[in-house]
């Protein structure tokens, strides 16, 4: 291992290097990067690092370039978080920084390692198991990442997948989700799409909705109502309204499924004008929704089935395909219309026990 050093990340020279290293690894269609939210972490000014002691390594070879970088994110639990993992095709390189995490986390009184987890479960999190193009909030990583991490001890915790669904016709339809549907209307239930000028209105009524829903996933940190919303808001600029549904009993919200056109990498591109016209073509047209986030009352049973059906109705108008997104195995959510299923993709958490 004498080829490569490695370092916590402190000079502004190696948070140069940490930002520069994903573009030595992708092309240009693959790399899926948020340099800002990066730089925020790295100097530690994300509204997400707030409850969190985070260790940024970066490795580098003889000749100083980078060659492997991670972060360690600390919480009061007894688990080290790995993040922003980049590598090599050199296992050696992974081995280091793998090693280096776990001792940060043993010298911590950390029991376990667990990743890839940007931060914590607000952002990006799973190894993809394939080199494919990305949809829009996708994992995009080398196929190679967990296979290293499984060279370094690392075993499997949880396993993801997402469905990929053609542009339905008449022959979708599910009566299951149709009587679902229309249970909840006769139950008094209303179904909207948001007016997104006033979309921090909403968001703060899916705020308690999602929080309690996602409470228990891997990797899942509370944040408040208000970094929330400032997370949150930008989705102004990309959603199409027509692609989000919430669902009402009595003035207050029950449900809600939100759908991202797919942009695939463009949202981490420089803003340019003819990136930002690509935005705007796709939002109008977009040939392939993201079945991106889904929050349901725990007490309305069914409620995620009658909203998957609204889904179906409009894709069917707007003449697109879909994906379902992300979905960890075993949920209901992956038994929606899986007789339709074209394509799937899988992707996996993992772990390793430290310390005593």
């Amino acid at each position: 291992m004498g080829e490569y050093s490695i370092n916590i990340v402190k000079k502004n020279v190696d948070k140069e290097l940490f930002l520069r290293l994903p573009s030595k690894i992708y092309d240009e269609k693959h790399i899926v990067q948020n340099k800002t939210f990066e730089k925020e972490v790295l100097e530690n000014t994300s509204i997400l690092c707030k409850g969190a002691k985070n260790f940024a390594l970066i490795v580098k070879n003889k000749n100083d370039e980078p060659v492997g970088r991670s972060v360690v994110s600390l919480y009061e639990d007894d688990t080290a978080y790995i993040g922003f993992f980049e590598c090599i095709k050199d296992i050696e390189v992974s081995k280091l920084l793998l090693a280096e995490c776990e001792r940060i986390a043993k010298e911590a009184g950390k029991k376990r390692l667990l990743g890839p987890i940007d931060i914590s479960f607000w952002i990006r999190y799973r190894f993809a198991l394939t080199d494919e193009l990305s949809y829009t909030g996708e994992p995009a990583n080398k196929a190679y990442y967990s296979e290293f991490w499984e060279e370094s001890g690392f075993k499997l915790s949880k396993e993801y997948y997402s469905y990929f669904f053609d542009i339905p016709d008449e022959s979708f339809d599910s009566e299951k989700a149709k009587n679902r549907l229309k249970y909840f209307k006769d139950k008094g239930y209303v179904f909207i799409h948001p007016d997104l000028q006033n979309l921090e209105k909403y968001l703060r009524e899916i705020y308690p909705v999602l929080t309690e829903g996602y409470k228990n996933f891997a990797g899942f940190k509370m944040i408040g109502e208000e970094d929330f919303i400032k997370l949150y808001s930008p989705l102004s600029m990309i959603l199409d309204p027509d692609m989000v549904f919430l669902a009402y009993k009595e003035n207050e919200l029950k449900g809600f499924l939100i759908c991202l056109p797919d942009y695939g990498n463009l949202l981490y591109k420089t803003k340019t004008p003819a990136v930002l016209l690509n935005i705007m073509n796709i939002k109008a047209n977009a040939k392939r929704y993201v079945l991106l986030y889904m929050g349901i009352d725990a007490k309305c049973l069914g409620l995620g089935s009658a909203l998957s059906q609204l889904v179906v109705d409009m894709l069917k108008t707007k003449k697109s395909r879909a994906v379902s997104a992300l979905i960890d195995n075993g949920k209901a959510t992956g038994g929606y219309f899986k007789e339709k299923i074209k394509e799937k993709r899988k992707y996996v958490l993992l772990e390793k026990t430290i310390g005593d």
